[in-house]
């Protein structure tokens, strides 16, 4: 009974260690605006400002959102302005993203995940240089005036 005790907090510790080194970095920032239920109109732009731990920070953008069975198409296309640091000179340049998603394969089926009738779905803009409280602004860019089927947008950004 002796021997037992003591292999089986060695056991806990062992579990405890590995599930504690299973969390990644995490992101710095994120945040989802919900849209009106009548649609996202083509002149509504969504405006986030990420603010993180460091005035200058690396990382990845993520744009996501989620969206329901009445959706009308198989992909979205949005537009992600934002202002990016120069490595070189330091100076500020704006930096303007089109992201074309395809939501859906030719026979229907969704792309994303998610529980009953709404489904979620994520992409990745390229490396950047971000300044903390910088604005974001992402806007859909189909070519309908209201947008029906997107429920939220949201944005993280995944520092290096």
């Amino acid at each position: 009974m002796k021997r037992i005790l003591p292999a089986i907090g060695l056991g806990a510790w062992f579990l405890a260690r590995s599930l504690a080194s299973c969390t990644g970095p995490g992101n710095d920032y994120s945040e989802y605006r919900r849209l009106p239920e009548g649609g996202w109109r083509y002149s509504d732009t969504l405006c986030f400002n990420p603010v993180h731990s460091d005035s200058l920070c690396a990382g990845n953008l993520v744009v996501a959102f989620s969206h329901d069975d009445s959706y009308p198409y198989s992909d979205l296309w949005l537009e992600v302005l934002s202002e990016e640091v120069e490595v070189s000179g330091g100076g500020i340049m704006p930096r303007r993203d089109t992201l074309h998603l395809r939501l859906a394969d030719r026979y229907v089926i969704w792309a994303g995940h998610g529980l009953g009738p709404t489904y979620q779905f994520a992409d990745t803009l390229p490396l950047r240089i971000h300044e903390s409280g910088s604005a974001v602004r992402i806007k859909h860019i189909m070519r309908v005036d209201t947008l029906a089927g997107i429920n939220q947008v949201g944005l993280f950004f995944v520092p290096f």
